[in-house]
């Protein structure tokens, strides 16, 4: 069997094809650029793990309902102390 070369897996394929990606997202960076330019910035403000204060209020509302639901199933205890103090 003769020696063939498989065309879909050569170097400059793979380079045209990362080029062509990085082509792309510079444009969709550009259209996100335009479309968030007008918005408040306090609409667009993310925390260092990615969430939005909306997306943050939302988790600290849960994990306030479970702590309430665990003091008052008796799994745990209610905190009464200062965690400055505790730390």
């Amino acid at each position: 069997m003769p020696l063939t070369l498989n065309r879909k897996s050569t170097t400059a394929d793979r380079v045209r094809a990362a080029l062509l990606l990085r082509k792309k997202i510079d444009e969709l960076e550009r259209r996100f650029a335009r479309t968030v330019a007008n918005l408040p910035k306090h609409m667009l403000a993310r925390n260092v793990y990615g969430f939005s204060p909306a997306e943050m209020r939302k988790i600290a509302r849960n994990l306030h309902a479970k702590a309430k639901e665990e003091i008052t199933s008796g799994r745990s205890r209610e905190f009464r102390g200062s965690i400055e103090k505790a730390l």
